[in-house]
C-alpha cells in the first residue's frame, strides 16, 4: 500500500480529524481493535501530526506497527518494552537493540506514527536530549582522531572488541574504526587520513569483507541510560549509598563449633549426641555462612558495577539502575511529543500496566533478597494514574469497540466509526466472491489485500473466474467506487466501515493466515572458518604428522644477526616432539573436532602410526563410499513413477504458506520437484536446524503426490512425533478434500483395524505413524511417496525396511541436524540432498540469561510462564536424583502441575508423560535432555537449565531451540550453582551461548559440533570411531578423496594422484606483523587465507581484504603472498621444492611420480611459457629458472608470473587434445 487507499468521506472520520489537534480526550467507538492501527496511520497522514498508539503487549504492538507501515513505510516505527533485567547475569541483548533502534528513529524526526506497548509507555528512560546531544554524525571529510572516536563511541555503551561481529561493538585496526550501531541495518568501517574521515564504507561481519561505500555515518548511543563526565562521579556515589543502604546488617562472624553443648560423658552416646543435638546446628551455622558469603559476593560485584560508571562506562544492567544514578527521568511521551494519543482497550491498558507494576515489584523483593538490587529502582515505572496524567494538553483518543470500560479517562465527546470486522473466508473464493458482488452493488471501494505480485495475479483470475471485476494494482493506487482493487500489501485483519463506503478485506481474512516477507541479510562470501578461533592448549591435525597440540604462533629468526623473519605454528606431539610448521603451509594444519568428552591420542613424530591410521580410515571410507555410489547408479536406472507437473491447486495449496519462503526452501522445493518429475524412484536427504522449514517442504511434496491420486505415508521415530505430525497435517491441509489418519498405540484395536481397511481400499489419503506403518498388515492401495522424519534413529531392522522401499517409491528423508557444507558438496552425484541453512527471521528472539541459581528466582520465572498460559521445560541432566529434587521442584512451586522423563523410564511411561505434557496436562515438565529434539510444543516457552556449565555449546543451543516456537516471547534460563568454581571452558559457553544472534566463535563451534552428528547421521554410526582418530576436518577431506576415486575407478578412469606437499626455500621476510594485524585470532584467519592462494584473481582478492580491513600492504605480506601463490603454481606442475641460489637462480626440484601423463606437452608448454626455464644438464630431476642480478624478493614475482603462463599454456594445450 504505503500510500492513500482512499480520502475519507464519513462524518464521523471529519469530527476525529479534526478534533486531532485540540487537548482534549474522546471515545471512539464501533470498530474491531484491529483497525486502530489503521485509524492511527490514517490519522498521521491525513493531519500530519505525530500519532502515539498504546497497545496491551510489545506482539500487538508488533502487529500495529506491521498494519502501520502498509500506510507509513518507514514513518511507523514499534517501541517494544523490552527486558528490565535485575538480575545480575547474563542476558540476551537483542530487545535492547531494538528499542535502541526505534528512539534512534525518533531522535532523527523521521517518525509520524509510534506503536508502543504497555510494558514500553509506563518506563521511566534516561534523556532524549541528551541521545541526541550524544549521538555521532560523521561524513566524508569529517576531523576526529580514532583513538577520540573510540572513546566516546564506548562512552556511548558501545563494547570495544577486537573484532566487530555483533550490534554494540566497536574495533580500532591503526587508521581504521569498525563499528555496529544498534539502529543500523549493517556494520561500518570508517577509514582514516591521519585525522580526517577518509571513506565510510558498510560491511559484512561474517566474512568482514567491505559491501557499499557511504556518505556518512550516523552513530546513535549503544546504551538509553547516558551520562555526563562531570555528573558520572556523583551518580556512581549514589549507586555505591543504595548499595550500602540496601546491605543488611553484618552478621557476627559464624563460628561453627561456638556455643554447642558439652558431649555427653558415655562414649557410647557420641553419634547419636552428635547426630541430633549438633550436626543441626553445625549444619545450619555453615548454611548461614554460605549465604552471608553469596551476599558478600553480590554485593562486590555491584560495586563493581558503580566503578563502571564512575569511569563512563555503562554496563550490561544499567537500565535498571536509572532511578538511582539521577533525577531527570522521562517517558515515552516526552521523547516523541506526540499531539495525539490513542489507547487500544483503555480498560485492558489500565489492568496490564497494574499487572506489569505489580510483577517488578514481586521481582524487586526477590532481586533485593538476593542482594542484587535496591529499594529506589521500584521508581523505575509509573502507575496507569501518572501515565495519563502525562497525557494532558493532547488529543487523546480512548478507543473501544462499545461505550465502555474507559479506564478511568474522562472523556468529552465520543465517536461512533459504525466499522464492523470482516469473517473469514479461509480460502473459500464463491462466498467471497458473493460479499464483492454485494459491495459493488452498494458502490464502496474495496481493497483486498493479498500479501504478494504471484498470490494477488492468482487471486484476480479466480474472482474473474466467478463473474467479478477484480482488477491487481502491483504499484498501490486511489480505490474507485463500485470496483475491486487488488493491491500486494499485508494487514492484520480486515473491516467494513460502510459510513466511509469502504471495504478493505486482508490476506488472513482471504487465506485464512497473513502473509509474511521473510527479512534479506545481507551477506558477502563465506563465515569464517572456525579454525580462526584456535587458541593455545587445542588439539590440532597436521596432514602429514597427525593430531598433537596448538602451543601458539612464533616469530623466528633466521640466519643470525641481519637473518629473516617467519612466523611459525609450534606443535606439541607426543613425549617431547615438538613441530615448527611455517606459517604458509597453515592449508595443512585443521583444529582436531570430535567428541569434547574424549580428548584424542596424540601421535609421535618419526614414526608410521599417523599414515597407518589415516589408511585404515580410507579403507573404512572406501567401503561405504562404493556402496553409495554403486547404489546412486543402480538407482538412475531404475524405473519409478514420473508425477505429473504442478496443478492450480498445487499452486492454491502454497499460498496458504503465510511465509515467504527463504531461498533454501524454495531451492529445496525446486529440487524436489524436479525429482519426483522424473521416471525414476526419488531418495532424496532434506537437511535442516529445528525449525527451519522441513516440514512445510515435505508436505508440498505430498500434495504433489495426492493430486496424481497417490498414497502418502508419513513415518516418525515416536509415538508423540506421529501426533505431532498429523496434528501438522490436519492444520495444514484444511480446506482441501485430503483423508489423513494417524496410526500409533494410542489407537484401540477396532480403531486400527478400521484404518487399515480404509487404507486398502484408498481412502485414506496420508498416513502418519511411528514403525507401526511397516508391519506387514499395512497395506497401501497405491503408497506413491514415504516421508521420513529422522530415520537414523529407527531400528537396524526397520532401517533395512525402509531401505527396501526405496525401490519402490519415492522417498524423502527428514534430518534436524545439519549437515556439514564440505560433506554436502563431495557427496554431489552421489546422494541427493537439499539443506536448509536459512534460520526463520519471524519469530521473536530467545531472551537468553546466564545466572546463579536461586530458587527465588526460579519461582518466579515459573509461575510468570504459567500466569501466561504457557509452560515450562525445567532440565535436570541426573537421573539418579530426578526424583528427590521433583519433590523440591514441587515445594518450591506448588501451584504448578508437574511432570517427569527421563530415559530410564519405561517406553510407553515416558510416551504418555510427554503426551500429556504436550496436551497441557502438566505445568512444568522436569526432564533430562531427552528434550533435546523432536517435541514441539508452541506453548512451552520458558526453559530452565540447572547445571547449563555442564553441557556442551551445540547442547544448549539445541535445548533453547525447543522454546520460541510461537510468537510469543520466550525465556532461557542457563543456571549456575553460585558456590562452584566455572572452568575457562565453560564460562565461555556460557557467554557464547547468551548471544542469540549469529556472531562469535560459540555459533560456530556449536554448528560444527552439531555438523559431527550429521556426518555421523548420514555416514552411519560405526564410522564415528573413524571420525574420533582423525577429526573432522580430515575425515570430510579424506572422505572427499576416496568419494572421487571410486567414482572414478566406477567408471574406469585412472585414479587421482594423491595431494603432495611442495616446500619454498626462499631466504626473505614473510610475514603478517602484529603491527598490522594486532589481534591473534584475525592473524590466523588470514594466514589461513593466503596459504589457500592460487592464482592472480585469488591474490587481489585477498589484498582488496587486507587494505580494506587491516590498511595498506606492507612489504613483508606482499612477499608472503608472493611465496604461498609460487608454491599453489609449483605444486600443478609436480615441483616439490623451490630453492634460491644467490646470483638469481631459483631451483625447482620435480616430484617424478606426480608428473603428468603428457610428459611431452608438459615440456613443450615449459618451452612456450618462458625462456627462463630449463632442464638441468646434471639431473633430469630438476629445472632451472634464471633470472640473473635479480635478489630473492625480485626472483620470486617474476617466478609467480613464469609458472602461472606454463600452467596456463599446459591446460589450454591438454584442452586443445580433447576437443
Amino acid at each position: 500500500m504505503k500510500q492513500p487507499l482512499f480520502t475519507p468521506a464519513s462524518p464521523a472520520w471529519t469530527r476525529l480529524a479534526a478534533s486531532a489537534g485540540e487537548a482534549k480526550t474522546l471515545a471512539l467507538t464501533g470498530l474491531p481493535e484491529t483497525m486502530a492501527a489503521f485509524v492511527a496511520a490514517k490519522l498521521a497522514e491525513e493531519t500530519g501530526k505525530r500519532v502515539l498508539l498504546l497497545s496491551g503487549n510489545d506482539l500487538r504492538a508488533t502487529h500495529d506497527a506491521d498494519d502501520g507501515q502498509q500506510l507509513l513505510g518507514t514513518r511507523c516505527a514499534c517501541l517494544p518494552g523490552g527486558e528490565i533485567d535485575l538480575t545480575r547475569g547474563a542476558s540476551s541483548h537483542e530487545s535492547a537493540w531494538r528499542r535502541l533502534e526505534t528512539l534512534a528513529r525518533i531522535n532523527a524526526g523521521g517518525v509520524s506514527l509510534l506503536c508502543a506497548s504497555m510494558e514500553a509507555a509506563v518506563q521511566r528512560m534516561g534523556s532524549a536530549a541528551r541521545f541526541a546531544e550524544k549521538t555521532v554524525r560523521l561524513e566524508l571529510g569529517s576531523v576526529i582522531e580514532p583513538a577520540e572516536l573510540i572513546r566516546k563511541l564506548t562512552q556511548m555503551g558501545y563494547e570495544r572488541v577486537s573484532m566487530v561481529e555483533g550490534k554494540g561493538q566497536c574495533a580500532q585496526r591503526g587508521d581504521i574504526v569498525d563499528v555496529y550501531p544498534p539502529a543500523g541495518a549493517v556494520a561500518l568501517r570508517i577509514e582514516f587520513f591521519g585525522d580526517e574521515i577518509d571513506s565510510i564504507r558498510a560491511f559484512d561481519t561474517m566474512s568482514q569483507r567491505s559491501l557499499e561505500p557511504a556518505e556518512e555515518a550516523i552513530l546513535p548511543p549503544a546504551t538509553e541510560v547516558l551520562l555526563d563526565e562531570g555528573e558520572a562521579k556523583s551518580a556512581a556515589q549514589r549507586m555505591r549509598d543504595a548499595i550500602e543502604a540496601a546491605r543488611p546488617d553484618k552478621p557476627q562472624e559464624v563460628s561453627l563449633f561456638a556455643d554447642l553443648p558439652p558431649l555427653p560423658d558415655d562414649a557410647e552416646d557420641d553419634a547419636a549426641f552428635y547426630d541430633k543435638k549438633i550436626a543441626p546446628k553445625v549444619k545450619q551455622r555453615e548454611q548461614t555462612a554460605s549465604r552471608i558469603a553469596e551476599l558478600e559476593r553480590r554485593t562486590a560485584q555491584l560495586m563493581r558495577d558503580a566503578d563502571a560508571v564512575e569511569q563512563g562506562l555503562p554496563f550490561r544492567r544499567i537500565r535498571a539502575w536509572l532511578p538511582v544514578l539521577t533525577d531527570e527521568m522521562h517517558t515515552v511521551i516526552d521523547w516523541f511529543q506526540p499531539e495525539v494519543v490513542l489507547l487500544s482497550d483503555p480498560d485492558m491498558l489500565r489492568k496490564r500496566a497494574g499487572e506489569r507494576r505489580n510483577g517488578f515489584a514481586e521481582d524487586l523483593d526477590s532481586a533485593m533478597g538476593r542482594g542484587e538490587a535496591v529499594k529506589e529502582q521500584e521508581n523505575l515505572l509509573m502507575s496507569w494514574e501518572e501515565l495519563v496524567s502525562a497525557m494532558d494538553g493532547r488529543c487523546v483518543v480512548a478507543v473501544t469497540e462499545f461505550l465502555e470500560g474507559l479506564g478511568g479517562v474522562k472523556v468529552v465527546d465520543a465517536i461512533d466509526l459504525h466499522a464492523e470486522r470482516v469473517q473469514g473466508y479461509s480460502n473459500q473464493m464463491k462466498l467471497l466472491a458473493a460479499d464483492c458482488q454485494d459491495w459493488i452493488a452498494a458502490g464502496h471501494r474495496i481493497a483486498l489485500l493479498c500479501g504478494g505480485v504471484a498470490r494477488g495475479q492468482r487471486l484476480e483470475n479466480s474472482l474473474r473466474d466467478l463473474e467479478v471485476p477484480a482488477h491487481f494494482a502491483e504499484v498501490a493506487e486511489e480505490l474507485q467506487p463500485g470496483r475491486v482493487t487488488i493491491l500486494p500489501g499485508t494487514l492484520g485483519k480486515g473491516f467494513i466501515w460502510e459510513d466511509a463506503g469502504l471495504i478493505v478485506v486482508s490476506d488472513t481474512d482471504v487465506y485464512g493466515a497473513g502473509y509474511r516477507k521473510v527479512k534479506k541479510r545481507t551477506h558477502s562470501g563465506e563465515k569464517i572458518a572456525a579454525f580462526t578461533d584456535l587458541k593455545p592448549g587445542d588439539y590440532v591435525v597436521h596432514e602429514e604428522y597427525g593430531v598433537g597440540v596448538f602451543l601458539g604462533t612464533t616469530q623466528i629468526k633466521i640466519g643470525g644477526p641481519g637473518g629473516i623473519r617467519r612466523d611459525f605454528l609450534q606443535i606439541q606431539y607426543n613425549g617431547s616432539d615438538k613441530l615448527n610448521v611455517p606459517i604458509e603451509q597453515l592449508d595443512r594444519v585443521q583444529r582436531y573436532i570430535g567428541n569434547p568428552q574424549n580428548p584424542p591420542k596424540l601421535n609421535s613424530l618419526g614414526n608410521s602410526e599417523w599414515q597407518k591410521q589415516k589408511a585404515k580410515v580410507r579403507e573404512g571410507l572406501k567401503a561405504i563410499a562404493f556402496d553409495l555410489v554403486k547404489l546412486y547408479a543402480t538407482r538412475e536406472k531404475s524405473a519409478g513413477f514420473a508425477f505429473s507437473p504442478d496443478t492450480p491447486w498445487q499452486r492454491e495449496f502454497e499460498d496458504q504458506f503465510p511465509y515467504e519462503l527463504t531461498p533454501d526452501q524454495a531451492q529445496s522445493v525446486m529440487e524436489i520437484t524436479a525429482d519426483m518429475e522424473a521416471p525414476k524412484n526419488m531418495d532424496r536427504l532434506l537437511c535442516g536446524d529445528v525449525g527451519y522449514g522441513k516440514t512445510e517442504v515435505s508436505l508440498r511434496a505430498a500434495f504433489k503426490a495426492l493430486m496424481d491420486d497417490k498414497q502418502v505415508a508419513i513415518l516418525a521415530p515416536t509415538t508423540i512425533l506421529a501426533q505431532q505430525h498429523y496434528n501438522t497435517v490436519l492444520k495444514r491441509f484444511k480446506g482441501f478434500p485430503v483423508r489423513a489418519e494417524v496410526l500409533s498405540r494410542f489407537r484401540t484395536a477396532k480403531e486400527v483395524r478400521d484404518i487399515l481397511e480404509r487404507l486398502k481400499k484408498g481412502e485414506i489419503d496420508i498416513l502418519v505413524g511411528t514403525h507401526r506403518l511397516l508391519a506387514k498388515d499395512v497395506q497401501f492401495k497405491d503408497l506413491g511417496l514415504l516421508i521420513v522424519d529422522e530415520e537414523q534413529r529407527f531400528g537396524v531392522q526397520h532401517k533395512e525396511q525402509i531401505k527396501n522401499m526405496k525401490n519402490q517409491v519415492d522417498v524423502l528423508t527428514l534430518s534436524a541436524t545439519p549437515i556439514p557444507r564440505t560433506l554436502h558438496m563431495s557427496m554431489v552425484g552421489i546422494r541427493d540432498m537439499s539443506v536448509l541453512e536459512t534460520p526463520p527471521e519471524e519469530r521473536l528472539p530467545v531472551q537468553t540469561r546466564v545466572v546463579d541459581y536461586n530458587d527465588g528466582m526460579i519461582r518466579d520465572a515459573i509461575l510468570r510462564e504459567i500466569s501466561r498460559g504457557g509452560q515450562v521445560y525445567f532440565l535436570y541432566n541426573q537421573v539418579r536424583r530426578i526424583e528427590e529434587f521433583y519433590a523440591r521442584l514441587r515445594a518450591l512451586v506448588p501451584e504448578a502441575r508437574i511432570g517427569v522423563a527421563h530415559g530410564q523410564m519405561k517406553e510407553h511411561g515416558l510416551e504418555d508423560v510427554m503426551m500429556d505434557f504436550y496436551g497441557g496436562s502438566y505445568d512444568v515438565l522436569l526432564c533430562t535432555t531427552i528434550i533435546e529434539s523432536g517435541l514441539d510444543v508452541p506453548t512451552a516457552n520458558t526453559l530452565i537449565v540447572f547445571d547449563a556449565d555442564r553441557f556442551g555449546l551445540s547442547q544448549l543451543y539445541q535445548l533453547r531451540g525447543r522454546v520460541g516456537r510461537s510468537n510469543r516471547q520466550a525465556y532461557a534460563y542457563f543456571t549456575v550453582r553460585p558456590d562452584r568454581n566455572l572452568t575457562e571452558t565453560a564460562d565461555q559457553r556460557l557467554a557464547a551461548i547468551r548471544e542469540f544472534t549469529e556472531f562469535g566463535a560459540g555459533f560456530r563451534i556449536a554448528m560444527r559440533d552439531l555438523e559431527i552428528r550429521g556426518a555421523g547421521n548420514i555416514l552411519g554410526a560405526e564410522q564415528h570411531g573413524h571420525l574420533a582418530t582423525v577429526g573432522y576436518d580430515m575425515y570430510c577431506k579424506l572422505m572427499e578423496e576416496v568419494l572421487l576415486e571410486t567414482k572414478d575407478e566406477l567408471s574406469g578412469k585412472a585414479p587421482a594422484q594423491p595431494h603432495f606437499e611442495t616446500r619454498v626455500d626462499v631466504k626473505v621476510d614473510a610475514y603478517l606483523p602484529e603491527s598490522y594485524v594486532k589481534d591473534d585470532r584475525q592473524r590466523m584467519e588470514m594466514y589461513k587465507r593466503i596459504a589457500s592462494l592460487v592464482t592472480d584473481v585469488d591474490r587481489a582478492d585477498i589484498v582488496d581484504e587486507l587494505i580494506d580491513r587491516f590498511g595498506e600492504v606492507p612489504p613483508s605480506v606482499e612477499t608472503l603472498l608472493d611465496i604461498a601463490q609460487l608454491r599453489a603454481q609449483a605444486n600443478k606442475l609436480a615441483i616439490s621444492q623451490v630453492t634460491y641460489k644467490p646470483g638469481g637462480f631459483l631451483v625447482l626440484k620435480i616430484d617424478l611420480k606426480h608428473l603428468p601423463q603428457d610428459d611431452e606437452g608438459y615440456i613443450t608448454a615449459m618451452a612456450k611459457a618462458d625462456k627462463r626455464i630449463m632442464p638441468s644438464r646434471m639431473n633430469p630431476d630438476v629445472l632451472i629458472f634464471a633470472a640473473p642480478g635479480l635478489n630473492e624478493y625480485g626472483i620470486l614475482r617474476e617466478a609467480v608470473k613464469a609458472l602461472m603462463k606454463w600452467n596456463q599454456v599446459f591446460e589450454e594445450m591438454i584442452a586443445a587434445k580433447t576437443e
